[in-house]
């Protein structure tokens, strides 16, 4: 009774905290504009009338489910640099948003990064601001995401892989199956592929068809949530201070001994880092290759959870989504069908087909950069900030401490680099003869993954598994017929940062004379 009475305190105290730091964090709002307003020279910068005065603005944008689209809106009525923020300005400039990220730009992470940290006290990859330590954490991961480790990944990829395609083809389409849920199904997979990566053991969320430990379903509630924390960078500073407190630290962030969601993945990652190490490193997995380069335990335990939850929730967005406009598309359905059947038919490719061999297929290859120019699988700002002394971004100058976002939908959407028709999912803008329109595209598109020293370490990994789970989905173009359930509806996708789709049911119609390799998993354990 007493401990539920003191549970009971504690929370109405967080909850009134909470509410007195809100209350707090609109009068600094208030403060801080008319402080701007005298002292700074944002003025000129053109942008929504709330949003010069609150940051406000911001989080409706984000609460709203479609902050990708209000984004590219915003950069599309008031210029390729217009503001959003008190204090905060959003580019869709290629050239501009290419200087900003570069190595030597001046220009470092702001603390919307801070809204990232799974640990209090650790910061990873993505959340660490300081460049010299940012640096030094690359340097000892990326050794295991790039280079000859794609190799060693590559099989399991398709091992996986091969389970999938068994799981979907028992499942769904035989006489009187259900449709299928190809996106639901799709998380399942990269879910599988990237913990089978980085632990040496998939999470088994495709062999058991559910959500394991809810992981999926925390990740999207706890997102939703942490946006906010990139806004009001009040916040962090509280629950960074809050989590001094060891009691009020098991309350508010995951912990390894929780049942479900974030906290049992970073139990996971714990159990299987302590057992490499007993082990000796023996095993040809991330965590072996981590500790080998020196990572400490708790630093590989941060890394790799963030790993796990971002790595996968991309990868799926940008399969389903290049999936979703093909199947829509007749004209590049039948293409893509007929260049994957023919290279089948001609015993071009094998089963599953080799990345070597999906870079052959230049309509496969088209369909996929499109599909990710077309939906960037991130919408977050990831603001920077103006270096010391100021800088001149397009027609404005910009005093230092200025945040800028980076408005990755309207980076992909530019009209200059790529047409008119840019709006427009057509693969065969990326099979023209001009080269230096290529080029162009090329680079620009690179953006999507990241620039200079911040860009993403895995993004030859996810194009890999990207190209190899549309061909093999190219596979369901391979070995299915596929048909949109509700073509009116397709699909919910609501964006908080990243994207989260539901409801991308289809039917499938096996084609008989393709079978894949009968498959069993080698996986005897189910975390």
């Amino acid at each position: 009774m007493a401990a539920s009475l003191l549970l009971l305190v504690l929370r109405y105290a967080i909850i009134s905290y909470f509410i007195f730091a809100l209350c707090a964090i609109l009068q600094i709002d208030i403060w801080a504009r008319l402080v701007w307003r005298h002292q700074r020279r944002l003025s000129l910068v053109p942008g929504p009338p709330l949003a010069r005065w609150s940051r406000l603005w911001i989080a409706k944008a984000l609460a709203s489910g479609r902050s990708h689209e209000i984004w590219t809106e915003v950069n599309a009525k008031y210029g390729s640099v217009a503001r959003i923020g008190p204090n905060h300005v959003i580019t869709d400039d290629p050239e501009i948003t290419r200087r900003v990220l570069a190595a030597r730009s001046g220009y470092v992470r702001g603390p919307w990064f801070d809204s990232i940290r799974i640990d209090p006290h650790i910061t990873n990859i993505v959340s660490e601001r300081d460049a010299k330590k940012h640096s030094k954490i690359r340097a000892k991961l990326a050794p295991s995401f790039t280079g000859q480790s794609l190799i060693t990944m590559e099989p399991i990829v398709d091992e996986l892989l091969l389970g999938w395609l068994s799981s979907i083809r028992t499942n769904f389409t035989r006489p009187g199956s259900a449709s299928c849920d190809i996106g639901k199904m799709t998380q399942f997979l990269t879910v599988d592929i990237i913990t089978k990566i980085c632990l040496g053991d998939e999470l088994g969320c495709v062999k058991y068809n559910r959500d394991m430990h809810r992981l999926l379903e925390t990740v999207e509630t706890g997102n939703r949530v942490c946006q906010y924390f990139s806004v009001f960078l009040e916040l962090n500073t509280l629950f960074f201070q809050l989590a001094r407190i060891p009691s009020l630290r098991k309350v508010l962030f995951p912990k390894p001994c929780d049942s479900n969601g974030v906290g049992r993945l970073m139990g996971i990652v714990h159990e299987v880092v302590e057992r490499r190490a007993e082990e000796g490193n023996k095993l040809n997995d991330v965590i072996s290759s981590l500790l080998s380069r020196g990572l400490s335990k708790e630093q590989i335990d941060s890394e790799l959870v963030i790993a796990l939850v971002a790595g996968s929730d991309t990868t799926s967005t940008s399969v389903q989504s290049t999936l979703l406009a093909v199947i829509t598309n007749p004209r590049v359905y039948n293409t893509l069908r007929a260049e994957v059947r023919g290279a089948v038919s001609r015993g071009e490719v094998s089963s599953p087909i080799q990345d070597c061999e999906a870079k052959q297929l230049v309509y496969l290859q088209a369909c996929v950069l499109e599909g990710l120019r077309t939906f960037p699988p991130l919408s977050q700002l990831r603001e920077r900030v103006v270096p010391r002394g100021g800088d001149v971004l397009g027609d404005y100058a910009l005093p230092e401490g200025t945040f800028v976002g980076l408005n990755a939908w309207g980076v992909q959407l530019n009209k200059t680099v790529y047409g008119d028709d840019a709006n427009a999912f057509r693969p065969e803008r990326w099979l023209i003869e001009d080269t230096d329109k290529l080029h162009m595209m090329h680079q620009t598109h690179s953006l999507i993954f990241g620039h200079g020293a911040t860009k993403c370490l895995g993004a030859s990994m996810a194009m890999m598994e990207i190209t190899k789970v549309i061909f093999e989905r190219g596979k369901l173009l391979r070995n299915f017929d596929i048909a949109i359930t509700n073509p009116h509806k397709p699909w919910s996708s609501q964006c908080y940062g990243i994207f989260f789709q539901k409801g991308f049911n289809v039917r499938l119609d096996a084609i008989e004379d393709t079978f894949p390799p009968a498959y069993e998993s080698t996986n005897t354990t189910a975390y």
